[in-house]
């Protein structure tokens, strides 16, 4: 099978610059001339805006298939990754017959974030009036998942192919807004997509910045969580890069603390006391709801003209555990047993005042009392401890 070398990467319709494979599958980086007259870094510590060919260290391969962070940011991972390699299926291609340029390729334009990728390789499906039936959605994403066969791959790989992230999902267009719609994987309870809509709320109550939020009614659970993207405003892409590419961390294992992301923020925001005081909220809420998947991928910066950086908006705040019973990101070194003071610690450490860290570890605890029903999944009369794909069984297909 013939693979690209090469792949130009726009933004906003200008060119970034080109990416190309070396002979050991790592994929180099050049900006191109008009982009270093007037563009900015992308990755700013990985690629800082300079005329040199960027090679990733041999990490890279075992962490983001051999490109830097942010481009990686633009594959999908996990459920966007299964529908793509099930669609190529599709098209005949297996999984090793495909060059980590050429899923770039296939990403194109469709890509999270203001990243585009050309020559494209993206399929071209008519979505118009197909209808959205959400329990069936669910029913297919299940079949995905257990990998039966579905009438529906073409529809759902472009409604979600380019999403990351374990749970299924699809991403829509509504009134010239762009919105997620999540959907519960096999082993989630029926309750999870209102947990996370409560999550929201909750830390919304906190002073924390989230999107707006819904909850889509469901004949089989008790709702599909539905979040409008950071990426996306009034049809504009938004630049957005998660920690994790930028610090070329590894998101799958415990990589970091909490003190690095402080440190992180402050060096791209200048400082700037919203964003620090937004990621001490987020801290203290993670670790007091029991949000143990706070992974470098679980938080990201935008980047416009007229703000520069900014800490993005919290997202996929709900319960959650990690198989060794940790937080994946440190708190002051320790991945349990978190204490107040640690927590404080850190904030004062970042720059803020011991008594606005008191204040707002104390309103948080308050607020999180609201969600203690969640903490164990042990609470009766919702179905909460009940996988969703008990439930699945129930939905039959329209004749």
């Amino acid at each position: 099978m013939r693979t690209n070398k090469t792949l130009d990467v726009y933004y906003h319709g200008q060119h970034v610059g080109t990416l190309a494979e070396t002979p050991d599958k790592r994929i180099a980086f050049q900006y191109s001339s008009e982009w270093q007259r007037n563009g900015f870094a992308i990755s700013p510590f990985s690629l800082p805006l300079r005329n040199d060919v960027f090679v990733p260290n041999e990490r890279a391969m075992d962490r983001f298939s051999g490109l830097f962070g942010v481009f990686a940011d633009s594959l999908p991972d996990s459920w966007g990754e299964l529908l793509l390699d099930r669609h190529l299926e599709a098209l005949g291609i297996k999984r090793g017959e495909i060059s980590t340029l050429e899923r770039l390729a296939y990403v194109g334009q469709s890509g999270m974030g203001a990243l585009e990728y050309l020559p494209s390789k993206e399929s071209d499906f008519d979505l118009k009036n197909i209808g959205l039936d959400y329990d069936m959605i669910a029913k297919e994403c299940a079949n995905i998942l257990s990998s039966k066969y579905t009438e529906q791959l073409d529809i759902l790989y472009k409604m979600g192919g380019s999403s990351g992230g374990t749970r299924p999902k699809i991403l829509l267009s509504e009134d010239n807004r762009e919105w997620i719609v999540k959907f519960p994987s096999k082993t989630d309870p029926e309750v999870s997509g209102k947990r996370e809509y409560d999550y929201s709320l909750c830390a919304k109550s906190c002073g924390i910045s989230m999107t707006e939020a819904e909850l889509i009614p469901s004949s089989v659970c008790d709702g599909y969580f539905k979040t409008e993207r950071f990426d996306r405003k009034r049809g504009e892409k938004i630049f957005t890069i998660t920690f994790a590419a930028l610090l070329e961390a590894d998101f799958r294992s415990p990589s970091c603390d909490y003190e690095a992301f402080f440190k992180l923020v402050r060096v791209l925001t200048k400082d700037a006391s919203y964003d620090i005081e937004q990621l001490y909220k987020i801290m203290c809420f993670n670790v007091l709801a029991h949000n143990r998947d706070d992974h470098t991928k679980n938080f990201s910066f935008l980047y416009t003209d007229m703000n520069g950086w900014k800490l993005a908006p919290a997202y996929d705040l709900t319960y959650s555990d990690t198989y060794w019973g940790e937080h994946t990101t440190s708190v002051n070194g320790k991945g349990k047993n978190i204490s107040d003071n640690d927590l404080i610690t850190l904030g004062i450490g970042a720059g803020l005042s011991e008594k606005m860290c008191n204040q707002h570890l104390t309103d948080i605890r308050n607020k999180v009392k609201a969600l203690e029903k969640y903490f164990d999944n042990l609470q009766t009369g919702n179905n909460s401890h009940v996988p969703f794909s008990k439930r699945l069984s129930d939905i039959t297909k329209p004749t």
